[in-house]
């Protein structure tokens, strides 16, 4: 299953997102990136934090490189260049302890972005609910769906992936990118709830306002604005006002 995200348009320019894509195909030149690969039964070094820059294949560098495509500049726009930065390393470094802690004396290398990528969802799931996406399986798709359904029907999915693989005994990173992905909406609650977010983009909203637009909270699409009260997204069909304190109220 494969989630894409319709518009949602962002303020900052997302460097940092083109920048660990960017990054992670150069180690597709690398002739041995198992050599850099995190093994659980093996001593703990520069590995846990190496190799979820590295991927197995091009494929699976290609897919992870469009869901940050995708989701991550949005939530680099929302954070910040600093903190989506630590957040990064966080949710790789997360991951890697989550699949050593999961099958400790396991000897079988890991590498990939899933873990990242799954961390950034589980934030995307929270910060813009309302985006609209389409959900593609093998035979099938549905179009314009809200991204915290097509998002709640991925997770539930590596779930299972999870427990059938712990029932088989197969070594894999799922249980990683599902506890990634847990802890990224939790990380993306407390954000909301001490306005953390309201402190980081006050400045940003407020100049935006001055030029005559106002970003939707959902999605970020502009919207134009002569004067403060409430508007609606065409967009996402969000509702929200506009106060003078720069605030958005859903």
């Amino acid at each position: 299953m494969f989630v894409f995200e319709k518009a949602n348009h962002n303020f900052r320019k997302p460097i940092l997102t083109f920048g660990f894509i960017f990054l992670s195909m150069l180690t597709l030149f690398f002739n041995d990136p198992k050599s850099y690969a995190f093994t659980p039964n093996q001593e703990i070094g520069f590995n846990l934090v190496f190799s979820f820059f590295f991927n197995s294949s091009f494929t699976e560098w290609l897919t992870n490189a469009i869901y940050l495509y995708m989701f991550a500049d949005n939530i680099e726009d929302v954070i910040g260049h600093f903190y989506f930065f630590i957040l990064f390393l966080f949710f790789g470094i997360l991951t890697n302890l989550t699949y050593f802690l999961f099958h400790i004396h396991s000897n079988i290398p890991v590498v990939g972005t899933s873990g990242v990528v799954s961390g950034i969802l589980g934030m995307y799931y929270v910060f813009f609910p309302n985006v609209k996406s389409m959900m593609v399986f093998e035979r099938i798709s549905f179009r314009d769906v809200p991204i915290f359904i097509s998002l709640s029907v991925w997770i539930l999915i590596q779930s299972c992936f999870y427990v059938i693989e712990l029932d088989n005994q197969v070594r894999s990173v799922y249980g990683g990118q599902v506890v990634a992905f847990l802890t990224g909406a939790t990380l993306a609650q407390i954000f909301v709830r001490y306005r953390f977010i309201d402190r980081l983009e006050n400045n940003l909203r407020m100049s935006t306002f001055r030029n005559k637009t106002v970003l939707c909270p959902s999605c970020n699409k502009p919207i134009p604005a002569k004067k403060y009260g409430r508007f609606h997204c065409s967009s996402c069909n969000t509702k929200f006002t506009f106060d003078r304190t720069g605030k958005k109220f859903l």
